[in-house]
């Protein structure tokens, strides 16, 4: 008879080490966001090269999303069969293969490196609420909000360095991309000494079904999916927007930094007022409507307040973000749960929010503007702020 796989019981992070475990979650979650990030601002430069339509560009921000969806129920799989620690490590390392594949002039390079840059992103995103769940349990808001400031300061960095790249490397995009590998190694270079030093490698038993049962694992899945869904197209289409208007790539594209930039303040504020006030409700249903309004003065006077526009709608989305990714640790009783649900909301959330950029693509070829899509957007988010205020504190997701 074969004995069951020991359970790795969750490892609270000694107040000595919370330092040292918290800054090597933020510096390997400043990698999983450039590699997708990094693409719209080139855009431009990039259809013009390879002569893509509107849909074919869309789907390069839209193809890491995808994989994003497609792996990250590999996460658990992952966590079980060699720990969470080498699990990210191995994200890592996909993230900077990924983006050197992009260094590679042509069509088939590009999508190959975005495909394997973004099973790394799916597999790091999926580990890191249960090394949260683990590591913070008393302190799940303050640590989400962390990492998640750190991945909203990571697609800043990616959107609000890419044109620059691009101009001081010779005006190559391929090289422009291709740099991102250089901080993913450096983070796993940071990432492995600290996590063996601390903890170890410690596997974990995920083993068991994903929540499909559960009506608030669907609830948050679907969720993630649209708040995921309106960040991705507003990332890939902000910047095209305004060049389409007259702008300059360099300003496009500090717009779309500007766009990350406010990001920054509500990832880790929002999820720290809501563990004060003991709700998310509130909070979700505040940055989802502020997101609506934003899409439709982006699509009604796109040139009345673009900067204002642009950095309130980087409020909203830094929030209603943090908000969901500390619900994946809130609604799992155990590090274990938190994984599974991780990879059903990441998983089927990813999915859902890859047809964005590519939907919007689509409609904007058809409709030869921005109105359309940004209308479709504001409807898509009406129903995602539903989603997220019926998940109320009473909700649980059974381990």
């Amino acid at each position: 008879m074969t004995s069951a796989p020991a359970v790795a019981t969750p490892t609270r992070a000694r107040p000595a080490s919370a330092a040292v475990l918290l800054a090597a979650i933020v510096i390997v979650s400043l990698n999983l966001r450039p590699a997708i990030a990094a693409v719209p601002p080139l855009l431009d430069a990039i259809r013009t090269e390879l002569g893509l339509s509107g849909a074919a560009a869309g789907a390069l921000t839209a193809l890491p999303v995808v994989c994003m969806g497609i792996f990250a129920p590999a996460g658990a799989v992952v966590a079980r069969r060699i720990g969470r620690e080498r699990g990210l490590a191995a994200a890592l390392v996909l993230v900077a293969i990924g983006s050197l594949l992009r260094g590679v002039p042509g069509l088939l390079p590009l999508y190959a490196g975005s495909t394997v840059a973004g099973i790394g992103i799916a597999i790091g995103g999926t580990l890191l609420p249960g090394l949260v769940k683990a590591w913070f349990p008393d302190r799940a808001g303050a640590a989400t909000g962390l990492y998640t400031t750190a991945l909203v300061g990571g697609a800043m960095a990616g959107s609000a360095l890419s044109v620059p790249l691009h101009d001081a490397l010779g005006a190559r995009w391929t090289w422009a991309l291709a740099v991102w590998a250089t901080p993913a190694v450096a983070a796993l270079l940071v990432w492995w000494p600290a996590t063996r030093a601390v903890h170890g490698d410690e596997r974990v038993t995920t083993r068991g079904p994903l929540p499909w049962r559960s009506g608030t694992a669907w609830l948050i899945t679907l969720y993630m999916g649209g708040q995921s869904l309106l960040f991705y197209t507003e990332l890939t289409w902000l910047s095209p927007m305004y060049v389409d208007a007259g702008w300059s790539a360099r300003d496009a594209g500090l717009l779309l930094g500007l766009f990350s930039l406010t990001q920054l303040f509500t990832a880790f504020g929002v999820p720290l007022l809501a563990d004060r006030t003991g709700t998310r409700r509130p909070w979700i249903a505040a940055c989802m409507a502020t997101n609506i309004t934003m899409l439709l003065l982006l699509a009604l006077v796109p040139l009345g307040a673009p900067w204002v526009w642009t950095g309130v709608l980087g409020l909203a989305a830094g929030g209603q973000l943090a908000l969901g990714l500390t619900l994946l640790v809130d609604l799992a009783p155990t590090p274990a749960a938190a994984a599974r649900l991780s990879g059903m909301a990441l998983g089927g959330g990813f999915l859902v929010a890859s047809t964005g950029p590519v939907l919007a693509g689509a409609l904007h070829d058809l409709m030869g503007g921005y109105r359309v899509p940004f209308l479709v957007l504001a409807g898509i988010g009406l129903g995602t702020m539903l989603c997220g205020v019926a998940l109320g504190p009473n909700r649980r997701v059974e381990a």
